[in-house]
This record gives structure tokens, sequence and C-alpha cells, in this order.
């Protein structure tokens, strides 16, 4: 006999009551369900009620309550079961993804990212977006994936950076007890169809060497006519470092130590929920922790830098800063931060009459100029912050000379060939 037989001979014989069966069951069910739902079941003193949270298209999520909590759990249930759960959207779940992203992370700039990625990739998409998730199969994410890349002219990077929102919702949802199986997992997209990503021109990267003089240039003739702001100083300072600029103006005085300095905070943007879609800027926050592990550094010092920096904190203490762990860059009392810097590199981008090229390209070009000095690449590597050498070489390798320099340098490169041509060019001649 087979087990559906065994059973009809169990219940036709008494042996078993599908009442008992079906109560089974129903426990069995409320477990599962109960194991899986993210919200506490709480009692009120205050009203005598139980209650809960249940997920909310529109607000998130809806507080649900009653007398008796079996009551609470059998609406718990029902909104889980296949009458209700299936109904269960991208667009609902998505904001309660989030959240859950931003407990599991220290920046919430990542936050400011996903949310505007959703705002510019999904919400457009409504039909998409409100779905049940339970209705999607593996080709129709198929297809809509590549109709991304295609619709969007997209690179892999940027694909990536697109559909982890789905990608994570739905792994998500699964451990939510939503859906049983995320099928964006199966997906393969075909890499032909990503939009090829060239090296983009020096010129736009990185500052030349007549541009690097002039810029530092107009950056101490602006101290000068202001010299309670040390901004335009810490401008100078990354032409001497490469250092990030959220590590830039985040720096302190006890951070040095005789020729180095420790590189080991940086300065963040901090994001706070507009509404359950989109984030918003709330300020600036330094915190004890670089961009990656590998950002936590010693960085040598020239004598320059070590100029800059006694002159900085020269004029701080004029400035009549008090603190007794003071940072190195101010205007007045106040630290100097990331816009503040960034608006001088603006000004004297425009002053000196060349394409403004911010922080960071300051930074591709002291790591291009180590390139150029030949020192080792795992040592540039180190003083970068970065972990894998094939990002220094890939992302901050450019040439730093003008167009007639660089042509004069290959001149001189070549000019032994030149002389083995001439040589040859006489002894031809000398035989005719």
């Amino acid at each position: 006999m087979n087990d559906i037989e065994i059973l009809q001979y169990a219940l036709s014989h008494g042996i078993v009551d599908l009442a008992t069966i079906r109560e089974q069951s129903d426990m069995a069910k409320q477990k599962e369900v109960l194991e899986k739902h993210k919200y506490a079941i709480w009692y009120c003193e205050s009203d005598s009620t139980w209650r809960t949270y249940l997920p909310d298209e529109k607000k998130g999520r809806k507080l649900v309550k009653a007398k008796r909590r079996e009551s609470v759990i059998e609406k718990v249930v029902k909104f889980y079961s296949e009458d209700t759960g299936e109904q269960i959207t991208l667009s609902q779940i998505f904001p309660d993804w989030l959240d859950f992203k931003l407990a599991h992370s220290r920046s919430s700039s990542y936050g400011k990212r996903i949310s505007a990625e959703w705002k510019r990739f999904y919400l457009p998409q409504e039909e998409f977006i409100d779905k049940p998730l339970r209705d999607f199969t593996k080709v129709e994410l198929d297809l809509w994936a590549h109709r991304m890349i295609k619709d969007f002219n997209m690179t892999k990077k940027q694909y990536y950076g697109m559909s982890v929102i789905l990608r994570q919702c739905l792994d998500y949802a699964v451990e939510c007890g939503y859906i049983e199986h995320n099928y964006f997992n199966d997906v393969k997209v075909n890499s032909r169809m990503f939009l090829r990503v060239k090296k983009k021109r020096s010129d736009t990267e990185v500052y030349t060497e007549q541009e690097a003089r002039e810029l530092i240039a107009d950056m101490f003739r602006r101290y000068a006519t202001d010299p309670t702001n040390t901004a335009p100083l810490a401008v100078v300072l990354v032409f001497e470092t490469g250092l990030r600029i959220g590590e830039l103006v985040a720096l302190k005085m006890s951070d040095i130590d005789g020729d180095y300095i420790h590189v080991q905070r940086q300065e963040i943007r901090n994001y706070s929920k507009k509404n359950q879609y989109e984030m918003k800027f709330s300020g600036f926050t330094v915190v004890d922790y670089t961009k990656t592990d590998d950002g936590d550094r010693e960085v040598y010092l020239t004598k320059t830098a070590k100029d800059i920096i006694a002159m900085a904190n020269k004029q701080a203490i004029a400035n009549g800063v008090k603190d007794p762990d003071p940072y190195i860059f101010y205007r007045g009392t106040k630290r100097v931060n990331h816009y503040a810097v960034q608006a001088f590199i603006k000004r004297g981008c425009e002053y000196i009459g060349i394409t403004v090229k911010t922080c960071h390209k300051i930074r591709k070009t002291y790591i291009s100029a180590l390139i150029d000095s030949g020192l080792n690449i795992d040592e540039i590597r180190r003083l970068a912050g970065h972990s894998d050498e094939r990002t220094t070489y890939n992302s901050y390798c450019y040439n730093r000379k003008t167009r007639t320099e660089t042509e004069e340098t290959i001149t001189t490169a070549l000019m032994y060939q030149q002389k083995v041509f001439n040589s040859i060019q006489t002894v031809s001649t000398g035989i005719q």
C-alpha cells in the first residue's frame, strides 16, 4: 500500500481522526508562520490588548491588536496564508529591507545610494514593483534584467549596483517566508550586453605638472588673503599625501609621528529617513575608522607636507582653537569640512583657467606621480590605502605630462633607435 492508501485505510477504520490531523496541521502552520514573523507580539497594559505589526504597502507596517493573544496570532497567520501572503510586492518589502540593510551598516550613505537607485530604476515601473513576488518567474526576471541593461545602456558595475535591490529584496522575502525561492539568483546575464568601459583621458583625470604648480600657487595666494581659513592649505597637502578628502579633513595633530602621519579616521556624510523610500542629508560626522581596513595606514610626510601642517597648526592657535586634541585644518575655530575643500579647488581651477578637477583627481595625480617615480607598486598601493595593486594601476595610473612634454619624452626614450637608424643610413649612402 502507498501512503495515500494507508491514510485512507486509517481514516475509514477510525485509527486516526481527521479533526486531529487538521488541528495538528494548523498548529504546525502557525508555528512556521510565527517563526518567520519579524515583529514581536506584545501585551499593552494601557488598553489591555495584544499587539503586533504587519507589513503595509503604504505605511511600511501597520498595527494590529486584539483582546486575546490567540486572535492576534490568527490575524498574523491569515496575513501570511496563501490567500493574502501571495500579494506581497516589491514596493511593500523594499522599505523593510532598507531598514534591515541600514541596521547592518555603519554608513548611512549606503542607504542614500540605494534609495536613489530605487527612485531612478524601480519607481517608474509601477506594474513591476506592484506585482506579487510569488508570481515572478525566472524567465520574466531574466527578460527584465536584459531589458534594463539595454534600455539604460549599462556597464557591468552599473547593472550590479541597480540589480542588488531586486536580488536582496527577494532574498529577504525568502527569509521572511513570503516566497520559497529567489529565482533572480538563477538568472545568468550575457556579459556581452554590458557597455564596454573605456579608460578616461589623462587630461580629465589628473593635473598636469604645470596645472599642479599653478593651482598650488593659487591656494597659497588665497590663504594669504584670509589666513583664518586653512582649507587652501588642505588642498596643497593632498598633492603631498594623496589622502582621500574624508581622511584629509579628519586629520589631527596627534596623528603625526615623526616623518609619518597615521590615517585612522574619516569624515562621513550622515543621512536620515525622509520617508519610507528616501533618505535626506543630515550633516557630517567624524568616525574612528577609514573607508577600508587598508585605509588605516601611515603616510610619509615630505618636508613640504610638514611645513604645511605646521602653518595650519600655528594658524589654528592664532584663531583661538582650544581643543586639547586639535584637528589640523580650521576655518576660524570650526573644523574644515568636505565642502570647504571642494569649493576652494573649484575656485582655483576656474581662476587658472582649467577644467574643474575634484580633490579625488589630486589624489590620482599623487599616485600617478609615485608610479612615474618607479617606486615599488606594493608600497604605492599601501600609501594609497588600496587592498589590491590592480586598483592602483587600473584606476589611478595616468599621464601627467602635456602632449608636447609627452612627445619630447618619447623622442628622448627612443633616441638610441634614431642613432642606429642614422648610422645605417650613413653606411648605406657610402655603399651607394
